[in-house]
């Protein structure tokens, strides 16, 4: 039972990896990203978008699109608040870096 827990969570962390990597092409999502992950702070959406110079709904937008990925989640000590885990996206680019290496090991052979 303990394997299969582990392996969904494994799961769970490729698909967030994957938004990550694919983020480039949603330039507000990846400054609001970057943002809460470089600075480690919780904070509204209106913080957001003045700390950015993004507009309300183009901030209200990306947020909501990172909440749906679970890249980001909300505080649960701060109303409309919301902050990135930066334990969990190292976590899952670990396992990003050590499943390409295993690619490139097979390749090798």
């Amino acid at each position: 039972m303990d394997e299969n827990v582990s392996e969904e969570k494994i799961s769970q962390m490729r698909e967030k990896m994957e938004a990550v990597l694919t983020m480039s092409r949603a330039p507000s999502q990846f400054v609001v990203f970057y943002h809460l992950l470089e600075t480690g702070r919780t904070m509204s959406v209106k913080e957001l978008a003045t700390e950015l110079s993004l507009t309300p709904k183009a901030t209200e937008r990306a947020v909501a699109k990172l909440y749906d990925k679970g890249l980001i989640q909300r505080a649960s000590f701060r109303q409309r608040s919301y902050t990135c885990d930066s334990k969990q996206i190292l976590l899952g680019l670990l396992l990003l870096a050590m499943e390409q290496q295993e690619r490139l090991d097979k390749l090798a052979k």
